[in-house]
């Protein structure tokens, strides 16, 4: 769901927030349950909320739900899976900048599935790859 500046708001400040902290437990509920799953199979998993800015409002911030997953032997990397939470960037006339010139704009793009359906999709993408029966 994508806002503009001037929908930048305690209340949206407060409503992502909540979200990330939702997620965050998320990631770390997942990592607990997959990590030995996948050690068994001498693969290393890495489940991390990523945070890339202090300031939710500000161009440049991104919050993200990283997955990685790697040969514990070789290191060689298997699979990279992310889930971006919210993303504020500036835009001018609808191209990405990180320069701030008059009439650009900056939007911020907040996830828009229910906390229960991100945890789906991340368990799912763990199963698959695990190929593990419901």
């Amino acid at each position: 769901m994508k806002y503009a500046e001037n929908e930048f708001t305690l209340q949206l400040r407060n409503r992502i927030n909540k979200i990330e902290q939702e997620l965050r437990d998320v990631t770390i509920k997942l990592e607990q349950i997959y990590t030995p799953l996948f050690k068994e199979k001498n693969l290393d998993l890495y489940i991390n909320f990523e945070v890339t800015n202090s300031d939710l409002f500000e161009s440049g911030y991104e919050s993200a739900i990283i997955i990685f997953i790697n040969d514990d032997a070789e290191g060689d990397m298997f699979s990279l899976y992310n889930v971006v939470v919210w993303k504020c960037t500036r835009t001018f006339l609808g191209m990405g900048t990180s320069k701030k010139l008059f009439g650009s704009k900056v939007i911020g793009d907040l996830v828009d599935q229910a906390i229960e359906d991100i945890e789906f999709e991340l368990e799912t993408h763990l199963k698959d790859f695990l190929e593990l029966p419901d």
